[in-house]
């Protein structure tokens, strides 16, 4: 596993869907200037800053980004002819598809890393005030930490969508209106249950409301079923390419043999 994990951040360095990821990063930073810019009169402190990055980046951006790279990495298999062949080394589809949902999760650690670059670059470049070592270190860790929980929230997606070829797409527009839900769910008290927001509490997201606080039991409750979906839909994955492709040549085959068979 070790070694199908190194082979997948091989393979990342040609991918260049991985841009798409840091663009998008840097985008999300600019629409949260944006907005600070047309807020007048409010303070802009990091904490309040980082915030709006956090928030805007998980509900309008994040989830679809992730599962863009996770499927658009997948799929790649087969595109590239490669599939066949990584399955006769042996190496089990299921395996396959393990280690790239770990390296996807890296991935996304690196990309909240590279998010919070962009917040602290465009934080200084504004000359906002209230920046400390230790408010930046917590952002940090919000970072890694929301990006890394939404990410559970849309692997089952991911996994369901990967074991068809071209899936994925679908997979990306139901994440999309999967995610800007959230915006909606969080208004409504379900911030909690909701899998794609479950994650702001355990991070101690604070959105100015003056109550920060929600139900952790609820939280976790949320992320773990989640992982247990995921867990479900990997334990037995199936490459439905595959038996499509056998159906088909069946197909022709027993044409084929009826041609022939008129012919005589």
């Amino acid at each position: 596993m070790v070694n199908i994990i190194k082979t997948e951040f091989y393979k990342m360095k040609r991918y260049s869907v991985i841009w798409i990821g840091v663009a998008t990063m840097l985008t999300v930073v600019l629409l949260s200037r944006f907005m600070a810019t047309a807020s007048d009169g409010a303070s802009h402190t990091l904490i309040n800053f980082s915030s709006s990055v956090i928030w805007n980046n998980l509900v309008l951006i994040y989830p679809a980004t992730i599962t863009l790279i996770a499927g658009y990495i997948i799929d790649r298999e087969r595109t590239d002819d490669t599939l066949k062949n990584i399955l006769t080394i042996p190496v089990s589809f299921r395996k396959m598809l393990i280690g790239k949902l770990i390296a996807v999760g890296c991935m996304a650690i690196a990309l909240s890393v590279i998010e919070f670059g962009f917040t602290i670059l465009v934080f200084f470049a504004s000359s906002f005030p209230g920046f400390s070592v230790g408010v930046a270190v917590n952002v940090l860790l919000q970072m890694i930490g929301i990006n890394l929980i939404s990410y559970i929230a849309v692997m089952p997606i991911i996994t369901f969508t990967a074991q068809r070829s071209g899936s994925f797409m679908p997979g990306v527009g139901f994440v999309f209106f999967y995610g800007f839900v959230g915006m909606m769910a969080s208004g409504h008290g379900l911030r909690d249950l909701y899998p794609i927001t479950a994650g702001l509490t355990l991070i101690g997201y604070q959105d100015g409301s003056g109550d920060p606080t929600g139900s952790i039991f609820l939280s976790i409750a949320s992320i773990f079923f989640m992982l247990v979906v995921t867990s479900i839909l990997v334990s037995t994955p199936r490459n439905r390419e595959g038996k499509a492709i056998k159906k088909k040549n069946n197909s022709s085959g027993k044409r084929v043999h009826k041609r022939h068979h008129g012919t005589r």
